[in-house]
């Protein structure tokens, strides 16, 4: 990970997340709830709920991968409600430590004003694996994150924060057709990994956004995506990130919709899929 990832002004910082590890094999994440990653009916968007469930997964699974790296693989949550008041809370735990995959589980919850934990409302689970990236020559020195626990840290700085833009607009997220689900979001230094490449929660954001307008024009009616199952297939390297949707069932409750992610300037090489189920409003 490069020494300065990442950058001042980032979707990380400006998400404000903070992290901890109380323990070895365990790690919670926490993000505050702001009109900027809430939908219209005021619940937290699920690309902010996969991104902290994100966060909180890899930091449990890098410690197992050490001296090695991690990608994230997949992601499935299933939502039993919504996340309204904040802060939106992840708690993973180690399932499985493989020769190539690292498996974890993460609760997802509304800490309702308060940021324990235990006295949270579950809100949904996620079940998320990592694949493990070979260590190379070069790479930065992790071994201080070797530690048993970690303390609790924030990636925010005094100037981070959306001020009055939404996400989609933080993001250049742009809506090419809606009706067609397509929507795309470019290459910058606000959304890139610690590779270079695009970041895994801002693709589950843009998949979250395909499906969201597609249904929204099927149905003529406000919906919100409540699970996810993300499948990463490749780093976007170039982009943007351009998605292709296609609803599989839609009606008065709601959707189902399959958004590819397409990075646009390398033959369209597809870089994820996703499954995402959506409530009507």
């Amino acid at each position: 990970m490069p020494s300065d990832y990442p950058p001042e002004h980032h979707i990380l910082r400006d998400l404000k997340l903070e992290s901890e590890r109380p323990e070895r094999g365990r790690a919670l994440s926490y993000a505050p709830l702001c009109p900027a990653v809430l939908t219209p009916s005021g619940a937290a968007r699920l690309g902010l709920v996969g991104t902290v469930a994100d966060a909180s997964g890899a930091l449990t699974a890098l410690i197992e991968a050490l001296p090695n790296r991690i990608a994230t693989q997949d992601l499935s949550y299933s939502a039993s409600g919504f996340a309204r008041q904040g802060p939106l809370i992840a708690s993973t735990r180690l399932l499985r430590t493989g020769q190539s995959l690292i498996t974890v589980a993460t609760t997802l919850a509304d800490g309702c004003g308060n940021d324990d934990p235990d006295q949270a409302e579950p809100i949904g689970q996620a079940i998320m694996s990592f694949a493990l990236i070979p260590y190379r020559e070069g790479n930065a020195d992790l071994s201080h994150l070797e530690a048993e626990s970690m303390e609790r840290r924030t990636m925010a700085l005094p100037s981070s924060g959306f001020k009055d833009a939404s996400l989609w607009e933080a993001l250049q997220l742009e809506v090419v057709d809606a009706a067609a689900g397509v929507v795309q979001i470019p290459m910058t230094d606000y959304v890139r990994n610690s590779f270079g490449t695009i970041n895994g929660g801002v693709m589950i954001m843009a998949a979250e956004a395909a499906a969201e307008v597609a249904a929204q024009e099927a149905l003529g009616a406000p919906v919100a995506a409540m699970s996810l199952n993300y499948r990463f297939l490749d780093q976007t390297r170039i982009g943007p990130a351009q998605t292709q949707t296609t609803l599989m069932r839609h009606g008065n409750q709601g959707a189902v919709a399959v958004v590819r992610l397409i990075d646009t300037q390398r033959d369209r090489h597809l870089a994820g899929y996703a499954v995402i189920q959506l409530a009507a409003l």
